[in-house]
């Protein structure tokens, strides 16, 4: 028997040619009626560059910069930045152009994380299981075949510890 999705989760690396990935994660969320839940996850340092950046520049300001790239991943993310509100902007548009979404509908996005990980596929697996996602939309810069599709390392690594279905969207090339 199938539950019915609530919950879908859009793990972003925040690049430019996420949109077609973002699009498919909006339209499962759209046509289910489930929640989107963005996750970005910036991957920790190793602890001997972490004691280098310190020895180097000092805790504070290594603290400092550390929490000044989560903030603006952040900012990012919620649309505090000027390229944010346009890809809002968009998102807006592409809502509109869909007949099931009303111009004036609400997104579908109920939360937007930032982590910080050693591994970030294991912070994407433990993210949808904390969260109750159904499915894991992500995307992968390999296209054709099966075998080229594993070719991403995030991607094969996510698929192999996920008890989760992972939906795999191809990204723009460039």
């Amino acid at each position: 028997m199938t539950r019915k999705v609530q919950n879908i989760l859009f793990a972003s690396d925040l690049s430019v040619d996420m949109k077609p990935v973002f699009e498919q994660a909006v339209t499962m969320a759209t046509y289910t009626g489930a929640n989107l839940i963005v996750l970005h996850v910036m991957e920790e340092a190793s602890p001997s560059a972490q004691r280098q950046v310190k020895m180097a520049f000092g805790e504070n300001l290594y603290k400092e910069i550390r929490a000044k790239h989560k903030s603006g991943a952040q900012d990012l993310l919620i649309g505090k930045n000027v390229d944010a509100l346009r890809i809002r902007q968009a998102i807006a548009g592409f809502f509109e152009d869909h007949e099931k979404v009303s111009a004036d509908a609400v997104s579908p996005i109920k939360k937007i994380l930032v982590a910080e990980s050693h591994s970030i596929a294991d912070e994407i697996v433990s993210s949808a299981v904390d969260e109750d996602c159904a499915f894991i939309v992500m995307g992968c810069r390999q296209q054709g075949l099966v075998a080229q599709a594993m070719g991403d390392k995030l991607v094969r690594k996510v698929l192999k510890r996920s008890s989760v279905p992972v939906f795999v969207v191809p990204r723009d090339r460039e």
